[in-house]
Parts: C-alpha cells; structure tokens; sequence
C-alpha cells in the first residue's frame, strides 16, 4: 500500500467520525485496538507458530517495508499501513500485533491477520472450501484474543480504558471472497456469503459491548475486489466487457458493493441498539478505486 492510499483513508476516516480529537487540539483516544487482515496486520502472521504454515514467509524480507521501516516488520507492504497513519495522527504509539509477546499493550493491540476471513476456518472447510494457510485467525478468533487479553488491558484502569479507546473494526470479506474464486465458485455464488459475512462482522461489533463502557468503533467496509491482483489472476477473462475502463472486473466490484450496503444497513441497526457507541461507518472502496482511477 502506498502512502497516498493510506493519506486518503486516513483522511476519510478523521473527518468522519468527529471524535477523534477533543477541544485544544490533543487526541482523546490513548489506544487503540484493531481487528483485520493483510491491510491491518503489522505483524502477527510472521510471528505465527503453527507448523502448518508452508517455508519462510515473504513479509519477512525486502521490499517489504524498504520505503519507511527501511527493514521488514511483517506487514504486507513497503511501508506504513492505514491503522499506522491513524496511530501517528492521535499521537499513539504503533499498534503492536498480538503475538509480539512481551510488547506494552497500554496504548493498544493488534490482532488483524494477514489473510483472515470473516468466517471461521471451521465453517469455510465445512463449505468444501481450501483455506490456505488452515489456521485459526478468523475474526471470531480474534475477538477470543481479545476477551483472553482483556483482563490485563484492563488492569488498574477498569472501563475508562476501553472508554478512550478507538476500535477499528476491518476490514473483512475479502479473504473470504479469494477462497470462494480459488475454489472454483461463481461470483453468483460467493454473493450468497455476502449477508453471513456481514453477519460475522456485527457480532463482532457486539462483542466489544460486553461490558458498560462507552465504545467508539470504526467499521470499514470492503476493498474493491474486482481491482485486486489475485481475483484478476484467478479470473481472467478474454471478454474485456468483463472488465470496467481502468482494468477491474465489474462483478466482483458489485459484489463488494453489495457487502457494503448490506453492512451500512446493519451499522444502522447496530447504532439503534447501542446508542450509548459512537459506531462510525468509513469506507475503503472508494479512496482505493480513486487511487486506482489516477494510478
């Protein structure tokens, strides 16, 4: 990802929710705790123990963060990612990944995965699907990181902490979506997981209302699909009406719109329920597909 994708998105998301920082200037949030995938993770994959996983992993070498780190740190980029870019503008500290062990969670943790899905390892096999690498790092198996490392973040500082922390919310689907392409699915198919995805990602929302603190959550919604290499790849196709004017295929980018009005739709019942959260909707579809438009 390059810095003026996260400068938009960064951009987008501060200008929308209107809380992110307090009169005089000075951030409100002191942390911030994060749940996704490749475009969140700042290192939790490479740190992964699992035997299952195939050879050295690519995010551990160059030029994986060559343009700002100037060495790898296991993100899935040359430099910096977008929950980077949020952290710098509150004044926070990076978000260290969850299996960094031994890292200082008081200003917050990460525990997005590069490759993560919405839905669990167990229902997309149970689908007949190949998941690559099989590993639990779903989002439900994020939020169970979450409530076991919750106790310590807690410590001392009871619901305050959680009070003045940003939760960042995705995104998540596309994960999901690749597996369904690798398995030969059909793009009208894979739009039948679309409302359990988006189901997936609500719990996980609730989840973070399990006790009476006040939360502030962004919910991101889904990358232009239809723009990225691996689905391109896996779908090429000699008919170029396939394809929209800048190279993206028209019906996976449908499909990720159709996501994300299903997930607007539900933010706003999720708002409804909790009015106590400040439950924001940002988006990622269109920054990106703008950086695409001038690429």
């Amino acid at each position: 990802m390059r810095t003026p994708h996260a400068a938009l998105l960064l951009l987008f998301i501060l200008s929308c929710s209107r809380v992110a920082y307090s009169g005089g200037g000075r951030s409100r949030f002191t942390s911030i705790i994060s749940f996704g995938d490749s475009y969140a993770d700042t290192g939790n994959l490479v740190r992964w123990a699992d035997p299952v996983l195939p050879g050295p992993n690519p995010f551990n070498n160059l030029p994986y963060g060559e343009t700002f780190f100037g060495y790898p740190t296991g993100r899935a980029t040359d430099g910096r990612l977008v929950l980077d870019f949020i952290a710098q503008a509150l004044g926070l500290p990076l978000v260290p990944p969850y299996l960094a062990k031994g890292s200082n969670f008081s200003n917050g943790v990460n525990f997005a995965v590069a490759g993560a899905p919405a839905l669990n390892l167990t229902y997309l096999q149970g689908q007949n699907l190949t998941v690559e690498p099989p590993i639990n790092r779903s989002l439900h198996d994020q939020l169970d990181w979450f409530q076991k490392l919750k106790p310590s973040l807690c410590k001392g500082k009871g619901a305050d902490f959680f009070g003045s922390s940003l939760f960042v919310m995705g995104e998540f689907g596309g994960n999901d979506y690749n597996f369904l392409m690798s398995c030969n699915r059909t793009v009208e198919q894979a739009r039948v997981y679309a409302p359990q995805i988006v189901d997936s990602i609500s719990r996980g929302v609730e989840v973070l209302h399990t006790d009476p603190a006040r939360r502030q959550v962004v919910v991101a919604d889904i990358f232009p699909i239809g723009c990225l290499p691996a689905i391109l790849t896996m779908l090429a196709s000699p008919n170029n009406m396939e394809y929209d004017g800048h190279g993206c295929l028209k019906s996976m980018n449908k499909l990720g719109r159709y996501q994300s009005s299903l997930l607007r739709r539900r933010i706003k019942v999720l708002r409804y329920k909790y009015p106590h959260t400040k439950i924001i909707a940002t988006e990622y579809y269109r920054p990106v597909l703008a950086c695409v438009l001038v690429a």
